[in-house]
């Protein structure tokens, strides 16, 4: 007991003290989980023949070659512990009338909508198609009111990409949480041919993830991205490919890979890690403090310079007063000097729906309001807009969203 309350302690103490604004400037998150994808045929093959395009990116980031699935390899329990940063119980339990399972601890979902105040289309899941999905938790402090938006639609994993792209599209969340189910489903067969195809299908959407990261400013520069494997699958001494299971190196060895603004570029760590690491590394990137974690922050993947970029900030973004807003809302900001300053609106296609400041102003704090008028004078429809405010060398983007009813 007495351990639990010290380690729960110092992760606090951890979170306080190096707060996400002093660590990065990223604000987004992409975590892609490739389901049962075996080492020796992602980073652990010398030709990464099965993943060329994570093998391309991972000189622009950094690679765990020491990450472990520590406990259980299978789907059903590692899973939930990559949501909710610790090994956690799982509950049988009948929900709108499906069997399924529950995570009895909270998830990184659930810790990032209440400590954030987000709705949940900034906190998205996209899978395919199921009738009976596995469930976040139902803890008392957290629990079904801070579940993510799940978004379960299609077969196969390129299904599940083109759904993911669209919710980038339509939604534009902070938080998107992809997982590929068809590699595991490949192994299962046998067949290695479709397995290895799988496996160069999911390596061919991470790269389609982040090319579109890159393409759309809302995420560019500021969003992370983490891929990795709930398990692996067994080795050749231990019954090959087609299983999983056990704790042999193939089943537990699973890979780790991120990029990002402030991830160390072309960075190989060979620290060992392990799954709850993960979501405790996302919740300190999304600035929130996952207090029943076990996992540990997995500070050797991030740049330095982060900190250095931090400190150069020309302003601190301090929010919009009313997000959704029906009437008037205000975007806050602190200008740190004085600096050129451009504040615009943006709907979701990228068309230019109003400037509502382009002026030089002094530094100290600002309140712009919008009244949901275009710049031609016109009431805008509701639905969700993108703001992006420049100054100096700075520049923030993120989401209001307008709810007139009287449309």
């Amino acid at each position: 007991m007495y351990k639990a309350t010290l380690r729960i302690l110092l992760l606090l103490i951890f979170f306080l003290s190096f707060t996400a604004a002093d660590a990065q400037t990223t604000d987004k998150i992409v975590i892609v989980i490739i389901d049962g994808a075996r080492y020796t045929e992602t980073f652990g093959d010398a030709s990464h023949a099965y993943i060329p395009k994570m093998w391309s990116l991972s000189q622009q980031g950094t690679l765990i070659s020491n990450f472990s699935n520590d406990n259980y390899t299978f789907t059903s329990r590692a899973i939930p512990a990559l949501w909710c940063g610790a090994w956690t119980d799982v509950q049988d339990i009948t929900y709108q009338g499906n069997s399924t399972q529950y995570a009895v601890l909270p998830t990184i979902f659930e810790y990032y909508r209440k400590q954030k105040s987000m709705p949940s289309s900034e906190c998205v899941y996209v899978l395919k198609s199921l009738t009976s999905l596995w469930l976040p938790s139902f803890d008392a402090e957290y629990g079904e009111n801070y579940w993510p938006e799940f978004h379960s639609v299609g077969e196969t994993d390129n299904d599940v990409a083109t759904q993911a792209q669209q919710v980038m599209d339509n939604l534009h969340p902070h938080f998107l949480w992809v997982y590929l189910a068809e590699v595991d489903h490949a192994g299962h067969s046998g067949n290695w041919e479709y397995y290895t195809k799988a496996v160069f299908s999911a390596d061919s959407i991470v790269g389609l993830l982040w090319n579109k990261i890159q393409s759309d400013d809302f995420y560019k520069n500021s969003t992370t991205l983490f891929v990795t494997n709930d398990h692996g699958r067994h080795d050749d001494q231990h019954g090959g490919f087609q299983g999983h299971g056990c704790s042999c190196e193939g089943c537990r060895h699973i890979q780790f890979l991120a990029l990002g603004p402030t991830i160390k570029q072309n960075y190989v760590s060979s620290q060992y890690r392990t799954i709850p690491d993960m979501a405790v590394t996302a919740s300190y990137i999304l600035g929130i403090n996952p207090s029943k974690a076990t996992g540990s922050v997995m500070t050797e993947i991030f740049n330095p310079t982060g900190i250095i970029a931090e400190a150069n900030k020309t302003f601190t973004f301090n929010g919009v007063s009313q997000n959704p807003f029906n009437n008037i809302t205000n975007i806050c900001y602190s200008l740190k000097k004085e600096c050129n300053v451009r504040l615009e609106i943006f709907s979701l296609t990228g068309e230019l729906i109003t400037t509502l400041v382009d002026e030089r102003q002094n530094e100290g704090e600002k309140e712009i309001a919008w009244d949901a008028f275009s710049c031609k004078g016109k009431k805008v429809k509701p639905g969700i807009y993108i703001f992006r405010l420049q100054a100096g060398n700075h520049c923030e983007t993120g989401k209001i969203v307008f709810t007139d009813t009287s449309f």
